[in-house]
């Protein structure tokens, strides 16, 4: 693990570029997933979050099939997103995450806006994703960019709440 993640930067204000992920960057996305999600991991029946579980497999067909965007600060790879189109108006966002270091300063909401600005250039009218219910800090951030939980899922391992935000 580099120090970077380690050790928490000052980046607000300062120039994170999100970028598109290649088929080059599987291992990149893989392994920055990987990191991010450790500190997510929820206590589950399984005890095991599903990024965690993702296969390199996984991310290759992401990165074929969805848009995966990563955020860059100082050359390093500090945080991930992944959506698709649900339909032509409807969007889902997911494996959005930050490394520990870095949460805290405004990457996040980037990542988030960029899938917005992305959606909508789309002709997307709203986002939708998961989240684990658990996770009040999570839900909070998510509160606070404009979603609004709109249910539950109890599913085998734990529970997600369905969380959405209407763009226009």
């Amino acid at each position: 693990m580099s120090k970077l993640a380690l050790t928490p930067q000052n980046v607000e204000g300062k120039k994170v570029k999100i970028r598109k992920a290649t088929s080059q960057d599987v291992k990149l996305v893989f392994d920055l997933t990987k990191r991010i999600f450790q500190d997510y991991n929820v206590p589950t029946n399984s005890s095991i979050s599903p990024a965690l579980l993702e296969k390199k497999e996984d991310v290759k067909e992401d990165i074929e099939t969805k848009e995966v965007l990563v955020a860059i600060y100082n050359n390093e790879p500090v945080g991930s997103v992944r959506y698709h189109s649900l339909s032509e108006t409807k969007f889902c966002l997911s494996r959005l995450g930050v490394l520990a270091g870095y949460r805290g300063q405004k990457i996040g909401s980037k990542l988030v806006a960029t899938v917005e600005k992305q959606a909508q250039a789309q002709g997307g009218e709203e986002i939708i994703l998961h989240s684990a219910y658990k996770l009040k800090k999570l839900l909070k951030f998510y509160r606070n960019l404009g979603y609004q939980i709109s249910g539950l899922q109890n599913k085998s391992d734990y529970t997600r709440a369905v969380i959405s935000k209407k763009l226009i």
